[in-house]
């Protein structure tokens, strides 16, 4: 049974909320252990402000690497059908023949950190026509008004964003856009049993 999407619901939870989000569109919920819950907010919200207030700058990029580790080491010791990614700098853009662009096409998503005024993490659910698909887990009071950017009401399992690639693979730092190359941050999930062919796994 699918469920809509989450929104975070503090200032700081983008991470944990984009990393149940991620399994939430890849598995149904009657297929997922609480572990994984449970894992995702043990190991998140690591990061402390200039006060040392743990979780007050969010979940670090470390700590996205831990989890996508984490879950990788659960998916062969107890054969649960998950598999993540994380993708070099160069290959984090959107339009063109690049691994991002192939996992999205082949059933994966992905978790970005973009900007939102300040370094954020979203959930890409897919990219096509010019438009990447993306679930901001931040409900904002007031809408962006921008053409690159559209707000999306309609699609409560799948995206609530549509911004233009142009928009994304910017490398300043307005809404959405990836930054500069060299320090841009992706990681791909992917349910092993419908990406089996993609994966290069016996189905």
């Amino acid at each position: 049974m699918p469920i809509p999407l989450s929104y975070q619901i503090s200032e700081y939870d983008c991470g944990p909320v984009c990393l149940l989000n991620a399994l939430n569109v890849l598995f149904d919920r009657k297929l997922l252990p609480p572990c994984l819950i449970k894992a995702i907010y043990q190991y998140s919200l690591d990061c402390v402000d200039n006060q040392g207030r743990l979780g007050k700058r969010g979940t670090s990029a470390c700590a996205m690497r831990f989890l996508s580790s984490w879950l990788n080491d659960y998916s062969r010791s107890c054969n649960f059908p998950i598999r993540c990614e994380s993708l070099q700098p160069e290959e984090i853009r959107f339009g063109d023949d690049s691994q991002l662009m192939r996992a999205l096409a082949n059933g994966g998503v992905a978790i970005i950190r973009c900007r939102l005024g300040v370094p954020h993490y979203v959930l890409v659910t897919g990219a096509a026509d010019g438009w990447v698909q993306i679930w901001d887990p931040y409900h904002l009071e007031i809408p962006i008004r921008k053409k690159s950017i559209r707000i999306v009401e309609d699609q409560p399992y799948r995206y609530n964003r549509l911004v233009s690639y142009d928009q994304a693979n910017s490398t300043g730092k307005g809404y959405y856009s990836l930054g500069e190359i060299d320090a841009r941050e992706c990681t791909l999930f992917f349910n092993t049993k419908t990406s089996a062919e993609f994966l290069g796994l016996e189905a």
